[in-house]
């Protein structure tokens, strides 16, 4: 497992920063970006709608990858074509919140779609993956074809939940891209702050171990990883906006230390909330892991979790402490 770890993020890294090098020469359009941010928010969605599907529910698939590709493009709009009709639509001020606007169309257009089609036993590429796992796994699959009470009503709910959890965190986290002109200054903050959490948690909860955190969620987690988690973030902050980022461009100003470190510490303790969500949204279902996409990492979702909810924590942090 922890070849596999090591193997991949020695490929992903280098991947990644050469992706965002190229990203950056487009200017504040982030087209690449753009598209890197669609490719995950789509896996993100599959993952969450294989998930809600062992509870028994059955999100509607494309529905979900419609309205949080609309959410994320509302986002994107302008800055992707600011002299378009779209821009000047989505856009309110000097913030790019039309995102509002589309997730509160996606509540009536859910419901009006939702309950058009009363049959629940449709299947996608989703149900049968799930169906396939559950079956391997000696697992009921929960194949009722007769709809319960509340049965439209849980489903629309869980759509709405992954529109949410995905587009919204994932379009409110892109907006980083174009805090102060920075371009992935503050987006660099972010990964920091929550991946150097990671390994500080890890590190000091193997050296240390200690009482659990929330053993029923988690077991792995303890109150002394938790606390390496935010004295990590917060120093690796610090080592980012004061020093480390400054010298890579001269448009990156260097921060006071202590506004880094309270960056770092709120951010890292957003990651560590954001991870205990998704572990709840297992737990509940009675998986341990999302549908693994690379070897030694599991899904996407694992790797995503703490960054989805620390993203709008880190930009709202951003705008307050710089």
């Amino acid at each position: 497992m922890l070849k596999h770890r090591l193997l991949m993020s020695a490929l992903l890294i280098p991947a990644t920063i050469g992706l965002f090098y190229w990203d950056d020469q487009f200017g504040l359009k982030a087209p690449i970006l753009f598209v890197i941010v669609l490719v995950i928010s789509a896996r993100c969605v599959w993952e969450l709608v294989v998930l809600s599907r062992v509870a028994g529910f059955r999100p509607n698939l494309s529905l979900c990858w419609i309205w949080t590709a609309t959410l994320l493009f509302a986002g994107w709009a302008p800055n992707l074509y600011p002299m378009s009709a779209a821009a000047l639509i989505f856009k309110n001020g000097h913030a790019p919140f039309g995102w509002l606007a589309a997730m509160a169309m996606s509540i009536l257009l859910m419901a009006m779609i939702r309950f058009r089609s009363p049959d629940p036993t449709s299947d996608c590429a989703a149900m049968q993956t799930l169906d396939s796992m559950n079956r391997a796994a000696g697992n009921p699959t929960n194949q009722s074809s007769e709809p319960r009470a509340g049965f439209h009503l849980g489903s629309a709910g869980i759509e709405f939940l992954i529109i949410n959890y995905v587009g919204v965190l994932m379009v409110v986290t892109a907006q980083l891209r174009w805090v102060d002109q920075g371009g992935y200054f503050a987006l660099s903050a972010l990964v920091i702050a929550t991946k150097m959490g990671d390994v500080g948690a890890y590190t000091f909860g193997r050296l240390i171990g200690g009482p659990k955190m929330v053993p029923r969620l988690s077991p792995g987690k303890t109150w002394a990883g938790g606390v390496g988690h935010l004295v990590t973030a917060g120093l690796c902050s610090a080592a980012w906006l004061c020093w480390i980022g400054p010298k890579v461009s001269s448009f990156w100003f260097a921060w006071g230390f202590w506004p880094a470190i309270v960056f770092g510490v709120v951010v890292g303790f957003a990651g560590l909330i954001g991870d205990l969500v998704e572990s709840l949204i297992k737990r509940d279902v009675g998986v341990k892991d999302a549908p693994a996409l690379l070897p030694g990492f599991g899904g996407l979702l694992d790797l995503m979790d703490s960054i989805l909810l620390a993203g709008p924590v880190a930009y709202a942090m951003w705008l307050q402490l710089r």
